[in-house]
């Protein structure tokens, strides 16, 4: 094809320009009171006003603003503990669009006359920062989607998601190409090779249909594990915006674990357990990873035997052959405690070269043998 001609090419400059300035504004308008208010979150006067003003910015701030918060609140290692308090409702609870939007979108996934095949309750059970869950009843007979009764939960794409998204990711791969442009040593960590991924993960979550794939995969890959189930899609009413799929009772792990009654040892050991064997199934044996595995995502559905649910499969990360065989080695070497054999196979790569200094952004060879001997000791001494 031609290549456009040179007007051309400066309007969609000039347009990329303004959606990346309007994100970077709207950010900085969110975050900059954030930030300078920060001291205020000591004083007991007002913590609680700065800790609500700081949620309602990330509300504010949009979906990937929202997923960055659910899987930090997950991480009580990392993040201080009332952080991950006050956040840890994002994982399921998040803001939610009106029932007008999810109508319209139920309309144009299953035609105007969809209220025959479905009665959905207006009030969503659940909230994420992509999509938000109905409740809802087949009111009769669908081919490859269900019989009549059945008890079915509806996910709905938020209307705005895809394009806020959007314009994020393209700021976010922005800052990165920069980053490295000004700084040569970041290339060590490519940014914008992790940026792009990063963004072809999130946006590949939006649509539903993809979702249904990832289910089916899952469910197959377990069909034999008793003590994992994923809900099995329907996909003769499935859409790139709405998912119905089994609805799945139970509280979620995070609702679980907190429970005013406590949780008996046994069964916290014996969900961690199935937690653990579930994640390394999926990585050395299956190739196919829950990439969202926030507790949230994890519903209780037995807690006598116990057994659990995955829900949202959006995000799933399926390697190559090569890529897979890496990455294997590297966890076999952190798993064996060798943070200096991870280090080295995390530098060189897949290919088994480190590359050159001046391709790693550094001025000279020793300065490039300096910072992989660092790198390969911190996490040496991560795994001692």
């Amino acid at each position: 094809a031609a290549e456009p001609a040179w007007p051309a090419r400066v309007l969609a400059a000039l347009r990329k320009f303004a959606r990346l300035a309007r994100a970077a504004l709207r950010l900085g308008a969110l975050s900059t009171p954030v930030m300078l208010t920060a001291p205020l979150g000591r004083y007991e006067r007002t913590r609680d006003l700065w800790w609500r003003y700081f949620l309602w910015s990330t509300h504010a701030a949009g979906p990937t603003a929202i997923k960055l918060a659910q899987w930090a609140s997950s991480r009580e290692d990392r993040f201080p503990k009332e952080f991950c308090d006050r956040f840890a409702h994002l994982q399921d609870d998040a803001p939610a669009h009106a029932w007008a939007d999810t109508e319209r979108a139920l309309a144009r996934a299953l035609g105007p006359d969809w209220q025959r095949t479905l009665d959905v309750d207006p009030r969503p059970v659940g909230t994420g920062c992509v999509a938000q869950v109905h409740r809802a009843t087949l009111l009769r007979d669908v081919a490859d989607g269900g019989r009549a009764g059945d008890a079915v939960a509806v996910k709905v794409v938020h209307p705005a998601a895809r394009r806020r998204v959007a314009s994020d990711l393209e700021l976010l791969r922005a800052c990165a190409r920069a980053a490295e442009r000004l700084a040569p040593q970041t290339r060590w960590f490519s940014l914008a090779g992790a940026a792009d991924e990063f963004a072809a993960t999130l946006g590949a979550q939006m649509d539903m249909r993809l979702e249904a794939k990832h289910l089916e995969r899952l469910g197959e890959n377990f069909r034999r594990v008793r003590n994992v189930r994923f809900p099995a899609p329907r996909n003769a009413l499935t859409s790139e915006d709405v998912l119905v799929e089994d609805f799945v009772e139970g509280p979620s792990m995070r609702d679980f674990l907190k429970r005013p009654e406590g949780v008996d040892d046994r069964v916290r050991k014996a969900l961690a357990k199935i937690g653990v064997d579930a994640v390394c199934k999926m990585i050395f044996h299956d190739n196919l990873l829950h990439g969202d595995l926030h507790p949230g995502n994890i519903l209780v559905v037995d807690a006598e035997t116990p057994a659990v649910c995955f829900l949202d499969a959006g995000i799933c990360v399926e390697l190559g052959p090569p890529e897979h065989r890496h990455f294997v080695r590297v966890l076999a070497a952190l798993m064996r405690h060798d943070g200096e054999g991870a280090g080295r196979l995390l530098i060189a790569g897949r290919g088994g070269d480190p590359g050159t200094a001046a391709a790693r952004g550094f001025a000279t060879d020793g300065d490039w043998a300096e910072a992989q001997d660092r790198f390969c000791a911190c996490l040496s001494a991560i795994t001692s």
